[in-house]
Formats: structure tokens, sequence, C-alpha cells
């Protein structure tokens, strides 16, 4: 891509100029516990202490490198972190969470597909730190369509992108609108012309229905190549492998506020491209 080369080493220019303050706090544990406690709020040497289990020596001698270079202050018996600390520590925690994400989810990254999400939001990967990742052998595949089953009956909204065909979908689906949950969907054109031609006509009925009472909105996309679910309370997350098939065996599954706002970020992000559906 034009310019690619120059971006690459502008970065690596930054990197040999920067490199020094970026090992100062990473390379010491010591150090990057007492921000992340004082990200917390003030704390006393004793508070310290017993939070990372350091020595009184270990950190009084890190506090004042850290107050020396105005990233850590005192007053009276309480640290704080400075302006500049808040700003090093911020990015310190989103680091620790993406290394987090990166590491306890390796068995979904490696040999999958990410081609779909886009730049911006794997750079916040690690907002899906919290999440658990639900493994299936080809002979219990239930355990997956059971926990997803369960989160959409738990579910006031659905938000779905589904590359992927499952007829008993279609039945779940019609069971959470009949109790009132809102459903938004975003499917490949092929899959929007398989399920037309895979529902009955009583099912038809009620599509048209559930369309022109806004109970459920459609939108078709191209191609895509990420598969899942966002609801008010659980994401659920599932990838292709980059031979190109779906990896039925994997989901990541999540009920953490951040892991939930990723989600609908990504929904949002593949919506703005897809065209609306109309029957």
């Amino acid at each position: 891509m034009p310019g690619e080369f120059n971006i690459r080493s502008d970065y690596l220019d930054i990197y040999s100029k920067t490199k020094d303050q970026m090992k100062y706090i990473v390379s010491s544990s010591v150090r990057s516990q007492i921000l992340v406690c004082l990200s917390q709020g003030p704390k006393t040497m004793t508070e310290l202490r017993s939070e990372t289990g350091q020595t009184s020596s270990a950190l009084s001698h890190n506090l004042s490198n850290l107050e020396k270079k105005k990233i850590t202050t005192k007053n009276g018996e309480r640290y704080f972190l400075t302006s500049l600390g808040e700003i090093i520590t911020v990015n310190l925690l989103e680091n620790i969470k993406t290394t987090t994400a990166i590491s306890k989810f390796k068995k979904l990254w490696s040999n999958h597909d990410l081609s779909s999400i886009p730049p911006h939001l794997l750079k916040r990967i690690g907002n899906l730190h919290n999440s658990t990742l639900i493994e299936s052998e080809s002979r219990e595949l239930f355990k997956i369509y059971n926990t997803y089953e369960k989160i959409l009956n738990e579910s006031k909204y659905i938000k779905g992108i589904s590359p992927i065909f499952r007829c008993n979908y279609i039945d779940i689906y019609q069971k959470v609108i009949e109790k009132g949950t809102k459903v938004e969907l975003i499917l490949t054109q092929d899959i929007a012309n398989h399920t037309l031609e895979s529902v009955s006509n009583t099912e038809m009925e009620f599509l048209k229905n559930s369309i022109s009472q806004d109970m459920i909105k459609i939108w078709v996309i191209p191609e895509i190549k990420v598969a899942f679910t966002v609801t008010d309370k659980y994401l659920s997350l599932g990838l292709f492998l980059e031979d190109g098939t779906y990896d039925n065996s994997k989901d990541l599954i999540s009920d953490d506020y951040d892991a939930v706002n990723w989600g609908n970020q990504l929904f949002e992000y593949h919506k703005n491209q897809a065209i609306p559906f109309t029957l």
C-alpha cells in the first residue's frame, strides 16, 4: 500500500527514541504493580505492601524513582499518580488486558481468519480478556448450541451477524421475538436466500409480520468472516478457520461490559456497510 513503508519506518524511528522509557515501566514488576494499585486510588505504604506482596524497601526504592520521573507523588502518607502517571497507567492497563486476551485465547486467534474485525477493534482486543472460551468436540457440539440458546433466552435485544446457516436458529429467533425481544440480523446474501428457501409458509408470514412491527430488522452483506451475537448482557463470538471453513468447535462467550460494548461496535461497523433487507 502507498505510504506503508514510511509509516512503518516512522514507528521504528519512534521506538528507537522511546524504547528506554517503555522498558522502564514494563521491565519492572514492582513498578508495574505500583502503578496498577495506584490506578485504583491513593495508597499508603502499608496498603501497597499488602496488595503487591513486595517489601517496603523494594517499594520505597521504586516509588522514589517514579517520583523523580514525575509519574507518582506523595501527600502525607499516601502515594498518588500524577497526570503523567495517569496517562502511562491507563495505557499500561490496556497493554495488560491485550496481552491477557492474546495469551488466554491463543487457540481462538491461531489459524483463524480475523479479516472481518477492523483494525480499531483489533487494537482493543483486550476488551475480551474477561471472557470464556467454550470448546466442544464434534460429538458434543450441543454444548455451544445450548450456551447460545441460553444467551438468547435471557436477552432483551439481540444483534447478530451470521454467514452460516442453521435451521434450528429459525425456531429460536421466533420464540424470542414472540416473547417481545427485538432482533437485528446481518446475513450474507447466500444465507438470506437459503433462509427464505427453508422457511415454511407459516414462518414466512411470521417473518413478514415481525418486520412490519419492527420486531426484527435484517441487513445483507456480500461476505463476512465472523459469526457473532451481542445482546444487552452477552457477547458470543465465533471465527472462521484460515481455510475458509467455520470453526464449530470454539465460541468466545462474555458477560463483561467491555466485551459487550466491543461487540456492539463490531455490529455497528458491519451494519454501516450492509444493505437493508426487504421482502
